[in-house]
Formats: structure tokens, sequence, C-alpha cells
């Protein structure tokens, strides 16, 4: 019994640290805070893209003011794919492209690598760090849309 839990018990600490609810941020994709996020979108929205792939309950629920929804979360469909691939027209030369994904994580990346793959530069390509959830609600309210 004792062997048992001398094995049992740090497999199953190590298995709960790693369920911890923040997404990992990768080297490969650039990331922007709620802070800048918001700082952005007050200064001039007309110079960065919001493209919002949470699932329609979701966004209805909450989104930043501006996002442009697609519901291609989590972007591993050629119809998930032809959603984000809907707004292309929609994003100029030199806007900042920022993806709002429910977490920041996978769905995120995905579609950042779609945009990637389809000519946004790497430069102008953001990942909104922690996502839609991880947004400071009591600290940057003005420019959230958020249902009644």
């Amino acid at each position: 019994m004792k062997l048992a839990s001398f094995f049992v018990l740090p497999i199953a600490a190590l298995l709960l640290i790693g369920c911890g609810g923040k997404v990992k941020e990768n080297s490969k994709y650039n990331y922007i805070t709620a802070d800048e996020t918001a700082k952005l979108i007050r200064e001039d929205a007309s110079k960065i893209v919001l493209v919002d792939i949470q699932e329609k309950p979701d966004f209805d629920e909450e989104h930043l003011k501006g996002a442009l929804a697609t519901y291609a979360y989590p972007v591993k469909t050629e119809d998930e794919k032809a959603r984000l691939a809907a707004l292309l027209p929609e994003i100029k030369e030199g806007q900042k492209v920022i993806i709002v994904c429910p977490r920041g994580g996978g769905g995120a990346d995905r579609a950042y690598d779609f945009y990637l793959s389809k000519g946004v530069k790497k430069d102008n390509l953001l990942t909104l760090k922690d996502g839609q959830y991880g947004w400071p609600r009591d600290k940057v309210k003005d420019v959230l849309a958020v249902s009644k």
C-alpha cells in the first residue's frame, strides 16, 4: 500500500500541475495583452481588425466592440476555415489583425496559421493573450459588448 502511494501521489500531483487554466504562449506566435488591445480600440479602431472565432453563444454573451464574428472555433474543418477566409477582404494593408479565441490557445493558433498562409504579414498578426475568457472585466470594461 505504501509503495502504491509512493508512486501514485507524485504522478497525480504532476497531472494536476499540468491542468492549469492558462494557455502557454508559443514563441511561434505574436501575442497582445488585453490592455494593449483596449488601447488600440480606443485610439483608432480603423487600424485593427478584431477577428473573433468564439462560438456563437459565447460571442453573443460577450465580445470586444467592433469584433467581427466568424464562429470559426475550433478552426479544424474546411467550413470553419472558410469563415475565416470570408474576412480576408476586410483586412487592409498595414492593419493589425487580432485573433480573439475563447482562451487564446489551439483555435487561435490555427486561425493565426491560416491567415499567415493567406499572406497576412506576421508582423501584423496577433493573438489576444488568454483570449476572451481571460479579459480583465473588472479593469477594462469600456471596450466590451455584453449581452444583458
